[in-house]
């Protein structure tokens, strides 16, 4: 099968493929060279975010002709936004790749990533590894929290993205201009769609495959995985408030009718209490609403 002719106004647009690293000694020299060799055709630069590793990852990224900078923060997400603003302000950046340095992610899927960007027909192209997961890439435990994740996000955030988590994506670098990031670990990647869907941009879903980690892993699935849901729920205050106070309207609202039909008329609680209840209720459903015409206003100006 023959391999299709890129575009000649592709090529010309200056990608950048951003990579996190942290002592990543033992594959980061294969995700470098599948980069260069799987994009050999585009304007392609590979960016090492380095968190000052000691097994000479930053070393061996550099004798693979890759970029390297070093953090000065602390985190994944931290890498990433700094990677993202150096690939834009330094190395003008039209599209950006998000990719990890453990051969989790295969190389191989760059191009499918960036076409739709650079044909302008999404913003922000996120790998499904669902549709290609293999056995062994996933323990049981992350497999039902990222399912969980993603439930939890398209029910309090209106996410259509069936793999919320996945940590190979590209956008357009205009993009950053629309979204507020401010997560330093791990829920950036949930915070990055949030902030992207609520500046209406056009998320796609590709399918990508997902392989073994070569190296030890830095992901702590209970820890992490806290951090995103608190995440998640910081994002419905900002971005969905009538759904975040209508859910504790409702919920105060349905407590005030079950002590109101579960006590006898003459207890407080039968009297007062319910009244608070329903009252307070109704304040959150009108402060939602009132935050919801705030930032309908705001999209405006």
């Amino acid at each position: 099968m023959e391999e299709e002719a890129i575009d000649p106004q592709q090529a010309l647009a200056k990608i950048v493929v951003v990579i996190p690293t942290l002592n990543e000694c033992k594959a980061v020299g294969k995700v470098v060279g599948g980069v260069k060799y799987v994009m050999a055709d585009y304007d392609c630069t590979v960016l090492i975010i380095d968190g000052h590793s000691t097994d000479g990852t930053d070393q061996i990224a550099k004798e693979k002709g890759a970029t390297v900078i070093y953090q000065r923060g602390k985190g994944y997400g931290d890498a990433l936004k700094t990677g993202f603003m150096y690939a834009r302000k330094q190395m003008d950046a039209k599209v950006l790749v998000m990719l990890d340095a453990d051969l989790t992610y295969h190389p191989k899927h760059i191009p499918a990533l960036v076409t739709p960007i650079l044909n302008d027909e999404a913003d922000m192209v996120v790998g499904n590894r669902w549709a290609g997961m293999q056995k062994g890439a996933m323990p049981f435990i992350n497999r039902f929290g990222n399912k969980i994740l993603s439930l939890v996000a398209k029910l309090a955030l209106g996410l259509n993205v069936y793999d919320t988590q996945s940590g190979m994506r590209a956008l357009k670098s205009s993009l950053l201009d629309s979204m507020k990031l401010e997560a330093v670990g791990m829920p950036l990647a949930m915070e990055m769609l949030a902030e992207a869907h609520s500046a209406d941009a056009r998320i796609r879903e590709v399918p990508i495959s997902y392989m073994p980690r070569v190296g030890e892993t830095k992901l702590h699935p209970i820890k992490d995985g806290g951090r995103i849901l608190g995440t998640t729920v910081r994002l419905m205050f900002d971005i969905r408030p009538l759904l975040f106070f209508g859910s504790i309207g409702a919920v105060l609202g349905i407590m005030g009718l079950l002590l109101h039909s579960l006590t006898l008329p003459t207890e407080i609680a039968h009297l007062v209490f319910p009244y608070l209840f329903i009252i307070g209720a109704t304040l959150l459903f009108a402060f939602g609403f009132i935050l919801v015409v705030i930032r309908k206003i705001r999209k405006r100006k």
